[in-house]
C-alpha cells in the first residue's frame, strides 16, 4: 500500500542551524549553560588555557559537557560517546561540531577524574542554594567493580586452590609412573607428554598462588584483587561479587543527593560520620539530623556523630526505643546553648545535655565505675597489636585465641589460623577455618555447635585476645590425652595473676532516643537515588578501576541523578537561572 504523503527528497538543500535542531527546553541547554558559567581551571581541569604552540587540543569545557550529557542519557563508553558526536544532534551541538576520537574522550576522563567531584558539588550547591532542605538520609549500595570474582582471593580461597592443585598433581604423577612401567601406555585420554605438560602448568599456578598468599600475609590483606586492587568481594543481590560500597547522603525534602562517600567496606558500620563530614564542613554551626537503617547500628558511631554536631536517628534492631551510651567524663566549662561541634562535645563529656540535643538525649548522669586495665610497665600487654607474629602464636599455644589485626586473622590454641569469614551487624568480625577445624585434636572440646562442625570466633575492633575456656594443656601426640601439668588453675591464683589492678573512673551515661517520625521518611528517600542510577541511568557498575577513579566516576553518576531530579523540581527557566549563577 502506498504512503499517503509524498516522501521528502533527501537530495534537496536545507538551510538550518544546529541551534534550531535542538529543542528550546532541551537538557543539553542546561548542561551547556552550567559549564559555560563554571571556572574549570579553578577546579583543576587540565588544558583550560589554550597552548600557544603545537596542535590545538579539544576544549575541556566541551568534553565536560559531553560527559555530563552522556551519563545523563545512558552513554558512558568512550566509543559510544565518539559515535554520539557523529549522529546525535544534541551531542553535536554541545561539541560545536567537533568529533574527538574515543581515546581523546577516555583520556579526558582519566586525566581529570579528581575534578569530577568538585564539578558535582558545584552543580548541587547551585541547585540547592536557595531552597529549604530537610534532614539527611544515609544509605549504602553495592556497585559492581571491573574485576572478576575469579581474580579475587582470600587466604582461605588460595589454600583451597593450592590443595586442589596438589591433589591433581599427585594423580598426574601417578599416571606418569604407570606410563613408565607400561612403556608409555597411559590410562585415560592423555599421553605421557600431555601429562608432563599439565604437571608443569599446575606447578606454575601453585608457585603463583604461594606468592599471592605470602604477599597477603606480609601486607596484612584480607582480600587480594588482581584487576582492581581496591575492590572487595561483597554479598550482592545475585550472590557474591567484587564491588564497592557507596554511601549517599540524600535530602529528605528534595531527594537531591547532597554528597556521597566511596568505600570498599563490606558493611555500613562506621559510615555515619564519614559520609556527613563534607556537609558538616559546609554548615559547621548547624546541628544536622541524619537518618539511617539498622545496618548502621554501632554505639561508637553514635558517640562520634554527637561529638561532631550530628544527631543520629538509626532504626533500632532489637525493638528498643532508645540506645544506652557511655563516654568518658571530662570536667570543663561549656555553653549548653552552643551549636559548635567543640561545645557540643564539651557538654556531653561534662554530663550536660546541650540545648540542641534536648528531646533526643535523656537520663544523663555521671557515674563512677571500676575498670581492670593491664599494667604495661611490669608485664607486656597481651592486647598490644604491635607484637611479633611469633609472640602472638606463642600466646595462642597457652590457651588463647589471639587476633592479628595486621594480617586480619586469628591464631587458635590448636596451632591453626582462622581467617575472616564475615562482618556482623554489630561491627564484629567473624573468623573460622572449616578445613583445619575438622582435623584439629581439640575439636571435640572446642566445637560445641552441631549445626556448624567448626569453630567461629567473633572479635570487636578493640579485642585482640580471648581465653579458651576449655583449655587444659597440650595433648600428648601418642595417646591424645592431656598432660597433667597443664590442668586446672586455682581460682584464687587467677585473681592474683600479675598485671591486673582495679581503677575507678568517671563515666557519663545517657540514653539516645531516635525520632520515629524522622525514621519513617527514610523509606521513601534513601533507595530513590540508587534505583534511579541503576535502573533508569543503567549505571549499576563501574567502568574504571581503583578507589580514586571510581570515586570520580560516581561523581558523574551523582551529577546525572541530580540533574534529572532538578528537572522534576524546577521549571526550565528556574533551572537555567540556578545553574548560571555561582554558588556562595
Amino acid at each position: 500500500m502506498p504512503y499517503m504523503n509524498k516522501p521528502i527528497d533527501r537530495s534537496q538543500v536545507m538551510v538550518t542551524t544546529f541551534d534550531e535542531l535542538v529543542a528550546p527546553d532541551s537538557i543539553a541547554r542546561i548542561i551547556n549553560y552550567f559549564i559555560d558559567n563554571v571556572d574549570l581551571g579553578e577546579m583543576g581541569f587540565k588544558n583550560t588555557t589554550p597552548a600557544t604552540e603545537g596542535r590545538p587540543s579539544f576544549p575541556p569545557s566541551n568534553m565536560a559537557k559531553l560527559y555530563l550529557y552522556g551519563y545523563r542519557n545512558k552513554i558512558r563508553s568512550s566509543r559510544k560517546l565518539e559515535r554520539a558526536c557523529e549522529v546525535n544532534i544534541e551531542a553535536m551541538w554541545l561539541m560545536e561540531g567537533l568529533t574527538p576520537d574515543h581515546r581523546v574522550i577516555s583520556d579526558f576522563r582519566k586525566d581529570n577524574i579528581d575534578c569530577m567531584k568538585k564539578l558535582y558539588h558545584e552543580f548541587t550547591k547551585r541547585v540547592t542554594v536557595d531552597i529549604e532542605t530537610g534532614d539527611v538520609s544515609i544509605d549504602g549500595s553495592k556497585f559492581k567493580a571491573w574485576n572478576s570474582k575469579d581474580r579475587n582471593f582470600t587466604v582461605h580461597k588460595l589454600e583451597e586452590r593450592m590443595e586442589w592443585i596438589e591433589d591433581h598433581t599427585a594423580e598426574y604423577l601417578r599416571l606418569i609412573e604407570i606410563a613408565d612401567a607400561n612403556e608409555d601406555a597411559v590410562e585415560g585420554e592423555f599421553t605421557r607428554e600431555e601429562l608432563e605438560k599439565k604437571v608443569n602448568e599446575l606447578q606454575e599456578r601453585l608457585e603463583k598462588y604461594k606468592g599471592y598468599r605470602e604477599l597477603m600475609i606480609k601486607e596484612g590483606l584480607s582480600q587480594l584483587s588482581l584487576t582492581d586492587a581496591d575492590c572487595r568481594l561483597m554479598k550482592m543481590r545475585n550472590g557474591m561479587d567484587t564491588a564497592y560500597n557507596v554511601q549517599t547522603a540524600v535530602d529528605t525534602e528534595t531527594h537531591m543527593m547532597l554528597d556521597y562517600n566511596m568505600t570498599n567496606a563490606n558493611t555500613d558500620h562506621g559510615q555515619l560520620a564519614p559520609t556527613m563530614e563534607y556537609l558538616k564542613e559546609q554548615q559547621p554551626g548547624k546541628v544536622m539530623n541524619v537518618i539511617a537503617d539498622k545496618g548502621y547500628h554501632r554505639d561508637e558511631d553514635y558517640v562520634e556523630c554527637l561529638e561532631k554536631g550530628i544527631l543520629p536517628n538509626v532504626i533500632p534492631d532489637d525493638g528498643r526505643d532508645a540506645y544506652e551510651l557511655e563516654i568518658d567524663y571530662v570536667e570543663s566549662e561549656c555553653d549548653p546553648a552552643g551549636t559548635d561541634a567543640a561545645e557540643l562535645a564539651k557538654c556531653l563529656h561534662a554530663g550536660i545535655i546541650p540545648d540542641a540535643y534536648k528531646g533526643s538525649i535523656e537520663d544523663i548522669e555521671v557515674v563512677e565505675v571500676k575498670r581492670k586495665p593491664y599494667e604495661t610497665k611490669e608485664s607486656p600487654d597481651p592486647q598490644d597489636s604491635t607484637r611479633p607474629e611469633g609472640e602472638m602464636k606463642g600466646r595462642a599455644k597457652e590457651g588463647y585465641f589471639v587476633r592479628n589485626p595486621e594480617a586480619d586473622c586469628v591464631y587458635c590454641p590448636g596451632g591453626a589460623t582462622l581467617y575472616r569469614k564475615s562482618i556482623k551487624k554489630n561491627g564484629d568480625t567473624r573468623y573460622c577455618n572449616k578445613k583445619l577445624c575438622r582435623q584439629c585434636p581439640y575439636r571435640d572440646k572446642c566445637v560445641t555447635s552441631t549445626k556448624y562442625p567448626w569453630k567461629e570466633m567473633d572479635f570487636s575492633k578493640d579485642c585482640l585476645e580471648k581465653k579458651a575456656k576449655w583449655w587444659e594443656g597440650d595433648p600428648d601426640p601418642d595417646d591424645g590425652e592431656a598432660k597433667p601439668e597443664g590442668r586446672g588453675k586455682d581460682k584464687k591464683a587467677k585473681k592474683k595473676e600479675p598485671g591486673f589492678h582495679y581503677e575507678k573512673r568517671k563515666k557519663v551515661r545517657f540514653k539516645l532516643r531516635p525520632n520515629r517520625e524522622k525514621m519513617d521518611k527514610r523509606k521513601c528517600t534513601s533507595e530513590h537515588p540508587f534505583g534511579t542510577i541503576k535502573r533508569w541511568h543503567d549505571s549499576g557498575y563501574f567502568l574504571l578501576r581503583g578507589m580514586q577513579k571510581v570515586d570520580g566516576e560516581f561523581a558523574l553518576f551523582g551529577a546525572a541523578y541530580n540533574l534529572s531530579r532538578a528537572e522534576n523540581l524546577f521549571t526550565f527557566e528556574e533551572l537555567m537561572a540556578k545553574v548560571g549563577r555561582k554558588a556562595a
